[in-house]
């Protein structure tokens, strides 16, 4: 009931190169909730000068680089990095347009619908007017501004209640995703009593499959690991918050979602002094390769030493574990260096695989646990 994730992550090279890699073993135990980022200025100069439409021609060439991947597949698409009042060059709400191509490419296509959006009425306009195909359905994503809602029941059903109304769905037959954030200053407890209260209020009003996603990654490599070229791990608190939950309550149907390897916050920006790094996935952590500025020595040759650091440690799963972990291994051999991108796909590639098969394994417990005690009763 527990056993699928959704990771949130950004619709961008490195992690489409992490999903392309990826077996269908690992695919069809996840789905991706893919974040269309905001074109940068270079994007949209290069755009400018190909088409007289540069906005839509960039979507265009997003969606296709989105369906080279996921064609035939379900993801959830949420474009909420765009302003609310943004259109096209024809007019067009970028959720509905990058909707509308994906789908016409094959690819199976969940429109995110946000909760502090729908305040606005040309996007509740827009959202009323999108067509989706069968197999497809709109998921609703609720953000700290929903939480604090939810303190005010009857508010926080009218809203819910007219998204429902507007795109023509019960309430249970739609996801809900429950996005906590950035929880890095959070201690577990609140993070475990948020997905507590939450739950609770969505099954009261009908919602029957809730997805919690979170993330205590810190928005820089320093908080994680304070000394340069050396090694650390940190705790993952919405992986624990969230298997305590499941413990307490086998049978209630939340799923897990996190921000893969990325703060929610974080740039896309590459800092010119960021500092080299290897974030591995491990049970209920992370463990951390940090080097130092790109600018400094070996730039990011640094990758090598620090893949040996990965594959000479107790963590490491092996190179047959997934495509991430053969390239750590190939790198600490020499025979790579590698780039920001290419390690953002190393590392996404490697903490899908990772939490995928947590997942599986946690819920297989629990369920033969919960079988285990029906049976004894």
């Amino acid at each position: 009931m527990n056993q699928h994730y959704y990771p949130v992550v950004r619709a961008k090279q490195g992690e489409f190169d992490a999903f392309k890699n990826m077996p269908n073993t690992v695919l069809n135990r996840c789905t991706p909730i893919l974040e269309i980022p905001k074109i940068s200025a270079k994007e949209y100069e290069v755009a400018a000068r190909k088409s007289d439409t540069p906005y839509e021609y960039w979507m265009d060439n997003k969606a296709k680089k989105i369906a080279a991947v996921f064609k035939g597949k379900s993801i959830i698409v949420d474009a909420s990095q765009w302003p609310v009042s943004f259109t096209t060059e024809g007019g067009s709400q970028v959720l509905g347009h990058m909707s509308s191509l994906l789908s016409s490419l094959g690819v199976i296509v969940n429109p995110v619908v946000g909760y502090a959006r729908w305040d606005d009425a040309q996007y509740r306009q827009d959202i009323k007017n999108m067509t989706l195909k069968p197999g497809e359905n709109f998921c609703i994503r609720l953000d700290e501004i929903a939480l604090e809602d939810m303190a005010d029941v009857e508010h926080f059903e009218s809203i819910v209640e007219d998204i429902c109304i507007t795109i023509g769905v019960e309430a249970s037959d739609i996801k809900v995703v429950v996005d906590i954030g950035d929880v890095t200053k959070l201690p577990i407890s609140e993070i475990t009593e948020i997905m507590d209260d939450s739950y609770s209020t969505l099954i009261s009003l009908g919602f029957e499959t809730i997805i919690i996603t979170a993330s205590s990654i810190p928005d820089s490599i320093e908080k994680a690991v304070k000394e340069r070229d050396s090694s650390d791990t940190m705790v993952r608190k919405e992986m624990l918050a969230w298997k305590g939950f499941v413990s307490a309550n086998p049978n209630a149907n939340l799923s897990f979602g996190d921000y893969g390897i990325r703060n929610p916050r974080s740039s896309d920006i590459i800092a010119p002094d960021m500092n080299v790094k290897i974030r591995y996935t491990i049970e209920n952590g992370f463990f951390i390769a940090r080097g130092h500025s790109v600018r400094g020595i070996d730039g990011y040759g640094q990758s090598q030493k620090l893949s040996k650091v990965i594959v000479d440690s107790k963590h490491y799963l092996g190179s047959s574990f997934s495509w991430g972990d053969k390239k750590i291994l190939d790198c600490s051999k020499g025979l790579f260096v590698g780039n920001s991108t290419g390690w953002i796909a190393i590392d996404t590639n490697h903490h899908v695989s990772a939490v995928t098969a947590e997942i599986f394994e946690f819920a297989t417990t629990i369920a033969a646990q919960t079988s285990k005690s029906g049976a004894s009763v």
